[in-house]
């Protein structure tokens, strides 16, 4: 059987990624999400709505795993994780300054991604609490080690931090406030409501603010990489070779 084979090169279409168009996306996303959450909040724990809304409580409520809210948060983690290899790819060719450290970061971000999806930060909760027998803001454990390595982050990180332009250090600082501020903060509000009332409807609001915050940092956080892309080159291109043989069969 004879393949008829491509000639030349194949033009892929170029896709503007612009900082604007794309927070613009993301940020539409997110208020959709949050629209759902308050309809499940309201219809399904509130109101004791009918049957036929249960749907939406398994699917968009910020505090349950394996929906669209954390899927759409992994998704996004990894689209950091995608910029920030593209970045570093860069300064490796340059043989710039910190492309070690652009690397790291997007190996971290992965990580996180791959936590979003499987919740591998929570598998460690029960060991923890009963290992200190933590109580009260330190309820949801896995808090303490996630402050140490943010303690160690940032003493790594300082000097990449200080040396990045202006405008990209206000947007990476920025985002990393409201990230840190929705899943390390809110999630010591959290702990203390979940240890000493349970979880009600009060804890429901903070873990909806918790996830909120979290995907304004990464909006934010995304779309300072997506500038900082943009004043370092114009146009990135992708393509794909072979330079294997092409085989007849």
């Amino acid at each position: 059987m004879r393949h008829s084979r491509l000639s030349g090169e194949l033009e892929i279409p170029a896709y503007n990624f612009s900082p604007l168009k794309i927070t613009k996306f993301l940020l539409t996303i997110i208020t959709f999400l949050v629209l759902f959450n308050i309809a499940e909040r309201g219809l399904v724990r509130w109101l004791n709505a009918v049957n036929g809304t249960q749907l939406i409580s398994h699917y968009f409520n910020f505090d349950q795993e394996s929906n669209f809210p954390s899927i759409y948060s992994a998704l996004a983690l990894g689209f950091c994780s995608y910029l920030l290899t593209i970045i570093a790819s860069l300064k490796k060719i340059n043989r710039a300054r910190f492309a070690n450290h652009w690397k790291a970061l997007s190996l971290i971000f992965l990580f996180l991604a791959i936590d979003e999806a499987c919740s591998i930060h929570e598998l460690f909760i029960p060991f923890l609490r009963s290992g200190i027998n933590a109580k009260g803001i330190f309820y949801f454990t896995w808090v303490i080690p996630a402050f140490l390595l943010l303690i160690v982050f940032l003493i790594t990180f300082r000097k990449f931090i200080h040396n990045l332009p202006a405008k990209t250090k206000t947007l990476f600082v920025t985002a990393g406030i409201i990230y840190v501020g929705g899943a390390l903060g809110m999630e010591l509000v959290g702990g203390y409501i979940a240890d000493n009332f349970g979880y009600n409807t009060v804890y429901g609001i903070a873990s909806s603010i918790e996830e909120i915050l979290e995907m304004l940092g990464v909006v934010i956080f995304i779309n300072g990489l997506l500038s900082y892309i943009q004043s370092q080159s114009k146009q990135v291109r992708f393509s794909i070779s072979f330079d294997s043989t092409y085989n007849k069969s």
